[in-house]
Formats: C-alpha cells, sequence, structure tokens
C-alpha cells in the first residue's frame, strides 16, 4: 500500500507538471475586449451590471439615432435593438424592434429563427400574413392601431401598411439575438440560380438572374392597388398618366399620315418570324 506521504508526493507532482507552461502552451486571448464580450464572458447578472454601471448610457438605446442610422428601403426603416447593437440585452432574453411605414411601405417577407415575435401596430392599420410550416395554411388579417399580434419563432410573415398615411409599429423579441431572414433575398440572391431554377421548376436561370436584381430593399413600396389608390409610383414604373401621355404622343404621331420608312431610320431591325 502507499503510504499517506508517498500520495501526496504524486499529487504535489502532476499539479507542477499541469501547471507549468511548455513550449506548446496556447495563451487563448481575444481578439476584441469591448464591453460586449466582456458581457457575454461574464457568467453572473450581478457581474454584467457592474460592467454596465460604469456608464450610464449603456443602459439607454436610441431608435431615432438608429433609425437615422440606417440605410431606408423606398418607404421606411426597421430598426432592432439586439445583443448586437444594444450591450444591455446580452444576458436577458429579449430585443425590440420599431419600423416606420411610409404609405403602402411593405415590411418585406421574412422570419426570425430563434424568437416569437410579439408586434403592435401604432399609430394606424397594418395588414398582416404569416405561413408557419408545411402542413399550416396562410393566415391574414389586419391590426389596427394599439392592436397586436404573435409571430411564431421561424414563421414567415409579413406587414402591409395599405393607407396613403405612414403607419408605426413595434415589435418585441423573446431573444436578446433575434435574427432575421428575408426570404426573397434569401432565395433569389443568396442561394445558387440553377438551384433556383430547379426548385421553381426550371422557369429559366436567366430568369431567376433577372428576379434576383429587381429585388427591393426593405421597406418596400407594398401591393399595387395601394400605389394606384395613393398616386404613387415605384422608380421605374409608368404612371397612369405618363401611359395617357404616350397613347396621345403615338395618336398625333399616326394622324400625321402613311408612315415614313425615314421615320424610323437609326432604330434596330427586328427580324421576322
Amino acid at each position: 500500500m502507499f503510504s499517506l506521504r508517498a500520495l501526496v508526493a504524486v499529487a504535489v507532482a502532476i499539479s507542477a507538471t499541469l501547471a507549468a507552461p511548455t513550449a506548446e502552451t496556447t495563451v487563448v486571448r481575444r481578439l476584441v475586449d469591448d464591453l460586449s464580450h466582456q458581457l457575454v464572458d461574464e457568467p453572473t447578472a450581478l457581474g454584467r451590471f457592474n460592467l454596465l454601471k460604469a456608464d450610464s448610457n449603456n443602459f439607454i438605446f436610441d431608435f431615432i439615432k438608429a433609425r437615422d442610422a440606417a440605410t431606408p428601403g423606398a418607404d421606411g426603416v426597421v430598426t432592432l435593438a439586439t445583443a448586437g447593437n444594444f450591450p444591455l440585452a446580452i444576458g436577458n432574453g429579449v430585443a425590440m424592434g420599431v419600423g416606420w411605414m411610409g404609405p403602402c411601405g411593405l415590411n418585406v417577407p421574412h422570419w426570425h429563427p430563434r424568437a416569437s415575435e410579439l408586434l403592435i401596430s401604432i399609430g394606424g392599420s397594418l395588414q398582416f400574413g404569416t405561413f408557419q410550416e408545411n402542413g399550416a395554411t396562410f393566415v391574414t388579417g389586419t391590426i389596427s392601431d394599439h392592436q397586436a399580434t404573435i409571430f411564431p419563432a421561424g414563421s414567415l410573415h409579413y406587414q402591409q401598411n395599405l393607407n396613403c398615411t405612414a403607419a408605426q409599429f413595434f415589435a418585441a423579441f423573446n431573444s436578446e439575438d433575434p435574427g432575421r431572414l428575408d426570404s426573397a433575398p434569401g432565395f433569389f440572391q443568396q442561394l445558387p440560380s440553377d438551384i433556383d431554377n430547379a426548385a421553381l421548376g426550371d422557369i429559366g436561370v436567366q430568369e431567376v438572374t433577372d428576379i434576383a436584381a429587381k429585388i427591393p430593399k426593405n421597406v418596400a413600396w407594398g401591393v399595387q392597388e395601394c400605389l394606384d389608390r395613393c398616386g404613387l409610383t415605384r422608380a421605374g414604373q409608368w404612371t397612369p398618366d405618363a401611359v395617357a401621355q404616350a397613347k396621345r404622343e403615338l395618336d398625333a404621331f399616326l394622324k400625321q399620315g402613311p408612315i415614313n420608312p425615314k421615320d424610323f431610320a437609326g432604330l434596330p431591325v427586328v427580324p421576322s418570324s
């Protein structure tokens, strides 16, 4: 049997061996040592509070400042306060979004992979649509001022302002890092075009590329019915007045008499079929 003294000696030797640095020892240090990373490393809520209290501004998120710094879409902008830009959210399991939507604005179809969302309409009404998973059915409805709805985590959803005045919404998430994936850019701009083409029943790779080039940035112009009713136009879109003017000019041209080939000099020739 080993004596107590021998066992203690072996334990001391092992401890010294493990503690002694060797040529193979790798010291791991963060490449970034900012407040967010310190908060992630801190295991207790009190420890995170002590890190945050060094500056009272750490307890405040300015959505207006975030909105003004963001690149808006054609008809509005959505800003999020998450663990990525609001360190106070780290360890608290919550995030918040605010959307500013112009007349006919569309918060394009998207989903949040890591959070459910509770959304409330402020100062107007919003049409919403959601689809949860294969086997479910599409659901749509309208929430008025100060009414709310919930989008489960991972569900595809959108909000459409069908009014000719601006609208706003607030969205709460049960994760400090909800994530967001817009369906159209994700499908048409991120996946290989030949995969998209196959998934769409072989509509043509070039057609897929053409669609990808036309996808707008969020917040986008919404449905055409709303734009027509509110007298709004997408960039590059012909307005009803422009179409009417083009017809008048064509009628005036045709009334000048028989068509002279010289009138079309320099135009590309379309081969006959």
